[in-house]
């Protein structure tokens, strides 16, 4: 899945806000490997429990760049 995110995100132009949950769980997973660069904001309370504002992704690094290359789009 996040390899295919990943792919998602080089055909777009950066810098790009992610709002949907499972794409902002790519989005951080995708960061901790150092495949993209981006701001995750913490959740914020709410009266309803918690919300989670945007993630942002800034970049692909050159590392993502080469995931990229490992692993093309079928």
């Amino acid at each position: 899945m996040t390899i295919s995110f990943l792919h998602r995100l080089a055909e777009q132009q950066l810098p790009i806000a992610v709002s949907r949950g499972a794409d902002i769980d790519a989005v951080r997973v995708l960061a901790l490997a150092g495949h993209v660069k981006a701001t995750i904001p913490g959740p914020v309370r709410t009266l309803d429990g918690y919300t989670q504002p945007p993630a942002t992704v800034t970049a692909i690094t050159s590392l993502g760049q080469s995931m990229l290359r490992r692993f093309p789009r079928r």
